[in-house]
């Protein structure tokens, strides 16, 4: 059906092909404004027309079109498949709202999976919920963040087929072996064994925000972050650029993965401040803009930094 349907309407997609872009555009939205009022059923003669041909004029309309059809076709993306993959497959600026679409169906989702659309995946791993399959397809084609923020959803359904993939991609990455022992469906016998390193390992908890008070109190601002990033398996020296560049943002970043909370954030960036000899006239306001930071803020800068490097001659202590 949906061949002879592509072959009786070529006519009509060369003549839209041959429309100026602005034009082109001014069609799309008109098209999805006059479906996001009917409410198509997907299975309808109408809509799969009108799929075909908003799909087929997407692809070339101008940017500030697709952008503002994006919301409105997130709220039908099931009944346009093609035309709701089409802008799935976008540039991350024009696919999110429908990324974000309560009712997208799995089957958009899984063709939006792909290796080269890292942004598009963390989107659709932050979903209220994930099913087994979309995850399976992120863990395959993710890179350790994107996986790390999959792990860290509640609502994402892992199997144990889904665990074994991600140990076997990312078990190196100390991060995603950390967040799957919070899992309460991690399996047992990968909650023992991370568990159990992970508490030889570095501190957790009440015990790793007592040792951080602590060095901020005594104004050792290097050893705390160099903890810090043992804590998320990211390099040291990763941690002491960070210092240099006066980075507070990346530091909350940190702060977050390795669930430090506002507060300690604070006495680390007033350690940090006091430190550096830098003013400290706005330093109350760090515990709102760390409160405040967005999860893709936070993915940005893990994702850029190394992981840890064994270091032969260093002793780490207890």
């Amino acid at each position: 059906m949906t061949a002879q349907f592509d072959e009786a309407l070529k006519p009509i997609n060369s003549m839209i092909g041959a429309l100026a872009p602005k034009l082109r555009g001014a069609l799309v939205e008109e098209l999805v404004d006059e479906i996001s009022r009917e409410r198509l059923n997907a299975d309808s003669r109408k809509a799969l027309v009108l799929d075909n041909i908003v799909a087929e004029a997407l692809r070339d309309a101008p940017m500030s079109s697709r952008v503002r059809a994006s919301p409105r076709l997130a709220r039908c993306a099931a009944s346009l498949p093609e035309a709701s993959t089409t802008l799935a497959c976008d540039v991350i600026t024009v696919a999110e709202a429908i990324l974000n679409a309560p009712d997208l169906p799995d089957e958009i989702m899984l063709r939006v999976c792909a290796s080269d659309r890292q942004e598009h995946m963390q989107i659709i791993a932050k979903r209220q919920k994930v099913s087994a399959l979309i995850s399976r397809a992120i863990v395959e084609n993710g890179e350790a963040a994107t996986v790390l923020t999959l792990v860290r959803n509640a609502g994402a359904h892992l199997t144990s087929e889904g665990f074994a993939e991600i140990v076997a991609r990312h078990g190196a990455d100390p991060a995603v072996r950390s967040m799957l022992t919070q899992r309460p469906d991690c399996p047992v016998d990968l909650a023992t064994k991370f568990g159990a390193a992970t508490s030889r390992d570095i501190p957790t908890g009440e015990e790793l925000l007592e040792q951080l008070q602590q060095l901020s109190e005594e104004r050792q601002i290097v050893p705390a972050v160099d903890l810090l990033m043992r804590c998320i398996g990211r390099d040291r020296d990763a941690g002491r650029k960070i210092l240099e560049r006066d980075d507070e943002k990346a530091l909350g970043a940190i702060c977050h993965i390795a669930g430090v909370d506002a507060e300690t954030y604070e006495m680390l960036v007033t350690a940090w401040r006091v430190t550096a000899g830098k003013p400290m006239t706005d330093v109350h306001k760090a515990p709102v803009r760390f409160r405040l930071m967005r999860p893709a803020e936070i993915d940005r800068v893990i994702s850029r930094l190394p992981l840890a490097r064994m270091r032969t001659t260093e002793v780490v202590s207890a």
